[in-house]
């Protein structure tokens, strides 16, 4: 049977012509000389080819995907320093935890000599060897020693890394590190016997993330009276014992502090509605400054002291 079309009717389509509803109906907003059957699921506008995103059910537009974008980075959610959650298991503090017990592992099989020879620090060959700076801290002396450094790391580093974030909480610890034996560099008295005596262990690290704690738990309102007397009883061990470097304490407790508190009053705030993704990538740039700087101070002082023990020759 055959069927008419009648004025404002539909028109019949051709052999090999799409059939749309109307002119205007059917086809991109973007591309209006592109026709689409194809609506997006959200808006129920015409996406083209090129116009439209595959989503759990049916298709996007762009515009619909890119206004979920926006909303989701208006909403996305951030560390009380700027940072993106650790939604991980803690992998630094693992890290850190078996690169020291590996290490020691070494040093326990018959390398202790060869490894503290090579990257061991001891203030008057640090200009010489400056990467002692670091690789002391990952050193240790004995196996009480990296047990109980390895515990307080376990204890400590999972809460802080959770808090700061992957990059800021391995920051806070590598520069602790350097702020401790820095501290050792500072106070030790050119030519006396602490001058030639080297320095193992990650306890600069750990005590930087001690005061990185105390500073956090204080901004945010939380008890820190236990963290208080944590420090001050390892700072009382330190002076007791022969062999302990309360100075490496000292230097990374006061540089672990500095830069969580540094975090704080740098952070970017964000106004409501603000992309909370490109707020938390400038805090992270500002916050990698506050690390930089942080260093730069710490070689201008290693500096002073250098040219103080080379003006007396002793310094290698």
């Amino acid at each position: 049977m055959s069927q008419s079309y009648g004025k404002g009717a539909d028109p019949q389509p051709g052999a090999g012509e799409p059939y749309y509803t109307s002119s205007t109906d059917s086809v991109c907003p973007r591309h209006p000389d592109r026709p689409s059957l194809i609506r997006c699921q959200r808006c129920d506008r015409p996406a083209c080819v090129e116009c439209q995103r595959r989503a759990a059910v049916g298709v996007h537009c762009v515009d619909c995907v890119s206004e979920a974008e926006h909303s989701q980075r208006q909403s996305a959610p951030r560390t009380v320093v700027g940072a993106e959650p650790v939604r991980t298991l803690p992998v630094v503090t693992y890290a850190i935890m078996g690169l020291c017990a590996v290490i020691f592992a070494l040093q326990f099989i018959g390398l202790d000599r060869t490894l503290s020879q090579w990257f061991m620090f001891a203030p008057f060959r640090s200009l010489a060897m400056p990467w002692t700076f670091l690789t002391s801290g990952f050193l240790h002396g004995g196996i009480a020693h990296v047990g109980l450094n390895l515990y307080a790391l376990w204890a400590v580093g999972q809460f802080l890394e959770r808090a700061l974030g992957h990059w800021r909480y391995l920051a806070v610890f590598l520069v602790s590190v350097f702020g401790g034996h820095t501290a050792v560099l500072l106070l030790s008295s050119i030519g006396t016997d602490a001058w030639f005596t080297g320095t193992v262990g990650a306890s600069g690290g750990l005590f930087g993330l001690f005061g990185a704690l105390l500073i956090l738990q204080r901004r945010l309102g939380a008890e820190s009276t236990q963290v208080l007397i944590l420090i001050v009883l390892n700072f009382v061990i330190g002076f007791l014992y022969p062999g302990i470097s309360w100075q490496g304490h000292l230097g990374g407790l006061v540089v672990g502090a500095a830069a969580v508190g540094l975090f704080f009053a740098t952070r970017p705030t964000a106004e409501p509605g603000a992309d909370r993704v490109a707020v938390a990538k400038k805090s992270a740039l500002i916050h990698g400054g506050v690390v930089a700087g942080l260093v730069v101070l710490l070689i201008a002082a290693c500096a002073v002291k250098w040219w103080l023990a080379a003006q007396a020759g002793y310094l290698v």
